[in-house]
């Protein structure tokens, strides 16, 4: 019985040891929509890691660089100066965490990211067409999304030497990939990046009346996504900041 208990406490989860203080964080979510019907069917375990890996691998071309073969015109990305502190693989898309204890994670870092999602969202279906060739499913999930924060996190450190995260900001980027369908790139204003560069690069800020948890909730789209769509969502799901004269 003791050998039993042993093993018990052994295999267990050994709980948290302890929550450093809070830092600020950068998180990242992305979600694979209609990747639930996908699941469904058959045969799925002769093909979906090959997609998983896939999809995985495109989006850390991002952040660790690689050739971004998606866009219009393919380069070689160079890795982004910071690596997240944290991956977590969610089921049906990944967790990125990047802590900035030591306030390394600069407005050209975060507006280089958000550029580089950007591009991987708006040309998915080039992803896809590679995915045909290892596949044999001709209705592969069309759309990638993407929701990030940037707020307080706090990290766990567990008994086993692992760690976690836990924050707003990874709460908040979880609401934002899930918020619009029609808009499959989303982050939240708390990114602190200025309008003018903002405004260069086509993106534009509007107020997300109906976020669960961050009821109008400052966030930045791109603006020709906006303009695509239907006017009924847009009254029921954004606000446009008022100008003042």
């Amino acid at each position: 019985m003791n050998e039993i208990i042993k093993k018990y406490e052994k295999d267990k989860f050994q709980g948290f040891e302890a929550a450093d203080r809070p830092t600020t964080g950068l998180a990242l979510i992305f979600d694979i929509s209609g990747f639930t019907n996908f699941f469904n069917k058959p045969d799925l375990q002769s093909y979906i890691t090959k997609y998983i890996n896939q999809i995985i691998e495109c989006v850390e071309i991002t952040i660790y660089g690689g050739v971004d073969y998606w866009t219009a015109e393919p380069e070689d990305l160079e890795s982004l100066n910071l690596k997240p502190s944290l991956r977590k693989f969610l089921g049906d898309g990944m967790l990125y965490i990047w802590e900035d204890s030591e306030n390394k994670i600069s407005k050209d870092f975060k507006l280089d990211l958000l550029n580089r999602l950007w591009n991987l969202q708006t040309f998915f279906e080039k992803v896809n067409e590679k995915l045909y060739d290892d596949i044999p499913i001709g209705d592969l999930p069309k759309t990638i999304k993407f929701g990030i924060a940037q707020g307080t996190i706090y990290r766990l450190l567990e008994a086993d030497g692992s760690q976690d995260f836990i924050g707003p900001c990874i709460n908040l980027a979880s609401r934002l990939v899930k918020y619009c369908p029609e808009i499959n790139f989303i982050c939240s204003a708390r990114l602190d990046l200025e309008k003018k560069g903002l405004e260069e690069q086509g993106y534009f800020k509007v107020i997300a009346k109906e976020l669960k948890s961050f009821e109008n909730e400052i966030v930045i789209i791109d603006k020709d996504d906006y303009t695509k769509l239907a006017e009924e969502d847009k009254k029921r799901l954004f606000k446009e900041i008022q100008k003042v004269i």
